[in-house]
C-alpha cells in the first residue's frame, strides 16, 4: 500500500512537473491571448467531464467488481456521448459559441472524458502501475507535441494546443482502452448494474465537484477577455501548484492513520499535518514575495507582467485551501460527503456574490479578491466544522507541533 502511495505522490509531482513546463512554453511563445483560450476551452471540458463524471467517476468503485463489465463500459461510453452533446448544447445557449468551436468542444470532452473512464476502471482494477504510466506519459505527449507544433512546424497559434490536446488524450485513450479491454476478463461481475443507482450515487459525488470547479473558475467567464483570462489563469495555475505539497502527502499519511481506531488521535494528526502543510505553503508564498517582476516576466513572456502581483494576491487564500484540504481529506475519508459539498457550495455563493461587482470595479484584481475569498470561506466552513465534528478546543491551531513522528513510525 505504502509502494502504491509513494509511487503515485513521485508520478503526480512528475506531472505538475510536466504541466508547469507546458505552461511556461505556451505562455511564452503563444501568448496571453491564447493561453486564455486554451483556459477557457479546458475549463468548459472540465465542466463537461464533471457531468460526464455522474456515471464514469469515482461511484464506479462499488459497482465494478460486482457487474458485468461490458454492461458498464457500453453504458458509461453510451453516457459520454449524450452528456458531452448535451452540455455542449447548453454551452451553445448561454454563451456564445460558433460551430467548429463547439465541436471541437464535443469531440474534446468525449476523447477526454473515455480517457479517464478507462483509467478510473484501470485504478479501481488496482491497476496503479498502469494506471500511474498513463498519468505520466499523456502529459509528456502534450508536451512534447506542443514543442513540436512551436518549433518545427513555426506554428505559434491557438491549432498548437488543440492538436497536441487531440494527439495526447486521443493517443491515450486508444491505450487505456487496450489495457481495459486486456485485464476485463479477469475482472468481470455477474450481475447486471442498475444505472439508476450508479447515476443516484454519482450525482451526490459530482455536485459539489461541479461547485467546486465553478468556485475557483468562474471568473474565468466573467473576465471574458482571452488576454486578460490568460494572465489570470497562469498566475493561478502557478501559485495553486503550492497545493501539491498537500495533495501528495495527505493520502499516504491518512491512509496510515485511519488504521487507528482512536478517532480522537486521528483528528490530532490530521491537524498536525494540516499545519504543517499551512507552513510549507507560506514559505513558498515568501519565495514568491522575495522574487523580482522580472524573473516571472522572464520564465512566461512580455505579456504577463501582472503575474507576481496576481498570485500575491490569490496567496491568503491558496495558503489557507494548503491547510484545509487535508480536512477535506479527512472528511472524505470518514465518507461525509455533505461537508464537502457544503464548503464547496459556501466558496461558489462567495465567488457569485462577489465576483461580477469585484471584477467591474477592479478588474483582474476584483477576480483575485473574489478566489481569495470564496478560497477562504471553504477553509473556514472546513476547519469550523473539524473542531466540532471532533469536539477539540480552537486552541489546539497552536498546539501540539511535534506531530510528524507518526510518518516515520507508520512507514
Amino acid at each position: 500500500m505504502v509502494k502504491h502511495l509513494i509511487s503515485s505522490f513521485f508520478t503526480r509531482a512528475i506531472v505538475a512537473g510536466i504541466n508547469f513546463a507546458a505552461l511556461l512554453f505556451s505562455s511564452h511563445f503563444l501568448g496571453s491571448a491564447v493561453v486564455g483560450q486554451v483556459s477557457l476551452l479546458i475549463l468548459n471540458i472540465a465542466i463537461i467531464q464533471t457531468v460526464n463524471e455522474i456515471y464514469t467517476g469515482s461511484s464506479l468503485a462499488y459497482f465494478i467488481p460486482q457487474s458485468r463489465f461490458k454492461t458498464i463500459y457500453a453504458q458509461g461510453s453510451l453516457f459520454v456521448l449524450s452528456g458531452s452533446a448535451i452540455t455542449g448544447l447548453v454551452f451553445l445557449l448561454i454563451r456564445e459559441t460558433t460551430l467548429p468551436d463547439l465541436i471541437h468542444l464535443f469531440l474534446l470532452s468525449v476523447i477526454i472524458s473515455l480517457n479517464a473512464f478507462q483509467n478510473m476502471i484501470l485504478l479501481i482494477w488496482e491497476k496503479i502501475s498502469t494506471y500511474n504510466l498513463l498519468l505520466l506519459f499523456q502529459p509528456l505527449l502534450l508536451l512534447v507535441t506542443l514543442l513540436v507544433c512551436i518549433f518545427i512546424f513555426k506554428k505559434r497559434s491557438f491549432d498548437s494546443y488543440l492538436i497536441s490536446l487531440y494527439v495526447s488524450f486521443g493517443t491515450f485513450a486508444m491505450i487505456s482502452a487496450a489495457f481495459v479491454w486486456k485485464y476485463h476478463r479477469r475482472k468481470t461481475g455477474q450481475t447486471s448494474p442498475g444505472i439508476y443507482n450508479i447515476i443516484r450515487n454519482g450525482i451526490q459525488n459530482q455536485l459539489g465537484n461541479l461547485a467546486h470547479t465553478l468556485s475557483n473558475r468562474l471568473n474565468y467567464y466573467i473576465l471574458a477577455v482571452p488576454a486578460l483570462v490568460g494572465v489570470y489563469a497562469s498566475s493561478t495555475s502557478l501559485i495553486e501548484s503550492l497545493w501539491i505539497i498537500s495533495a501528495g502527502v495527505s493520502p499516504l499519511v491518512l491512509t496510515q492513520a485511519a488504521n487507528r481506531r482512536n478517532p480522537q488521535q486521528l483528528a490530532i494528526r490530521t491537524l498536525v499535518l494540516a499545519r504543517w502543510c499551512f507552513l510549507a505553503a507560506s514559505a513558498c508564498v515568501l519565495v514568491i514575495w522575495l522574487l523580482p517582476q522580472s524573473f516571472f516576466i522572464y520564465l512566461l513572456g512580455k505579456d504577463f507582467t501582472e503575474t507576481k502581483t496576481v498570485m500575491l494576491r490569490l496567496s491568503p487564500g491558496v495558503v489557507l485551501v494548503a491547510f484545509s484540504s487535508i480536512i477535506s481529506h479527512y472528511f472524505s475519508g470518514q465518507g461525509k460527503q455533505k461537508i464537502l459539498l457544503s464548503a464547496n457550495l459556501t466558496g461558489l455563493l462567495f465567488t457569485l456574490i462577489l465576483a461580477w461587482p469585484f471584477i467591474n470595479t477592479w478588474g483582474i484584481y476584483g477576480a483575485c479578491y473574489a478566489a481569495a475569498l470564496a478560497y477562504a470561506a471553504q477553509a473556514i466552513v472546513l476547519t469550523i466544522t473539524f473542531f466540532r465534528d471532533n469536539n477539540l478546543p480552537f486552541r489546539k491551531l497552536l498546539s501540539d507541533w511535534k506531530g510528524l513522528k507518526f510518518i516515520k513510525d507508520e512507514g
